[in-house]
């Protein structure tokens, strides 16, 4: 892995640059709150936390103990990794991902938004050898560089040669302004990849805002050059979790409805190969985008988004 370096800047409008102070960092532009050291972005066991609760309007604390989701415990994500496996869909999206940013850069910056915790199908994205990564999220963990807001990136502009961004676009209020943000941050020709619900019951509570269809999803990245799109996961899966959500509604028990969905979720893997590959369309779990920076922004026209359609059992 080369030398990591963060391309920060102050998350205020400005996106001024940043500079150290004993307690933490300043911003460099004089007219910005965060110019006075008793507003200075902290560190907290070397990870800056520029989140600004005084520029901007955002769910997130600068309070590094308040996580605001209840991360589910550990052995149900192993007990489903190893009865289900890893997304088939996203790790060969995985793999043209790294084929496209290789294709600009031999050494790609990545930059990976909700890295708090690995995604599913990514490992060979945090294992490779010539790919850099700069992941954020909203608290800090082990895999985290930077705690901040998506919707207020302090990056500079032109910074990386990829970005992925993985089950976060339904956790924002504003999915269209962190669109903006991946665009700005990205350089010339840099490649995006998104994945997000589609058919799924609202999970993290409050903290849930959106889905999207394929089409829908295509429509968000509208200022980006289109490589591919899709569904993730059918309908078989989609039935497996809301059989989850229907008991969890009847019994009250979160763990018995978790349980219940797993064993329904191996009952429904056979079917798996017969769905129609139209329904990834129509009835997929989730959706996701590959696609490119634009040289010059030249949106999608509506009559060219209808076309893409292909659905229909």
């Amino acid at each position: 892995m080369i030398q990591k370096y963060l391309p920060l800047c102050c998350p205020c409008e400005e996106k001024a640059d940043l500079f150290k102070i004993s307690n933490g960092l300043l911003c460099s532009n004089e007219n910005c709150a965060h110019n006075k050291s008793q507003h200075s972005f902290k560190e907290i066991n070397g990870i800056p936390i520029l989140i600004s609760e005084i520029n901007t309007d955002t769910v997130c604390s600068i309070d590094t103990e308040e996580i605001y989701i209840n991360r589910p415990f550990s052995g149900y994500e192993i007990t489903k990794k190893i009865l289900f496996g890893e997304s088939v869909v996203t790790k060969k999206n995985c793999k043209k991902f790294i084929k496209q940013v290789n294709s600009i850069s031999k050494e790609g910056k990545i930059l990976v938004i909700g890295g708090g915790e690995k995604g599913s199908g990514t490992s060979e994205l945090w294992k490779s050898k010539n790919l850099e990564i700069v992941s954020f999220d909203i608290y800090a963990s082990s895999s985290t560089d930077v705690v901040c807001d998506a919707h207020h990136m302090p990056f500079k502009e032109n910074s990386f040669d990829g970005v992925w961004i993985q089950a976060v676009l339904e956790h924002v209020i504003e999915p269209s302004k962190v669109v903006s943000e991946i665009y700005r941050v990205l350089n010339k020709k840099g490649i995006v990849y998104a994945e997000t619900p589609f058919m799924q019951q609202v999970h993290e509570g409050a903290y849930d805002f959106t889905r999207f269809t394929v089409l829908g999803h295509r429509y968000l990245f509208k200022d980006f050059e289109m490589i591919e799109i899709g569904g993730n996961k059918g309908p078989e899966f989609v039935l497996a979790w809301a059989v989850r959500y229907f008991f969890w509604a009847l019994i009250r028990n979160k763990f018995l409805a978790r349980i219940i969905g797993i064993g329904f979720g191996i009952l429904m893997r056979p079917f798996a190969p017969l769905m129609s590959k139209k329904s990834m369309y129509d009835a997929s779990s989730g959706v996701f985008f590959l696609g490119r920076k634009a040289e010059s922004i030249k949106s999608i026209s509506h009559k060219d988004l209808i076309k893409l359609y292909k659905g229909q059992f």
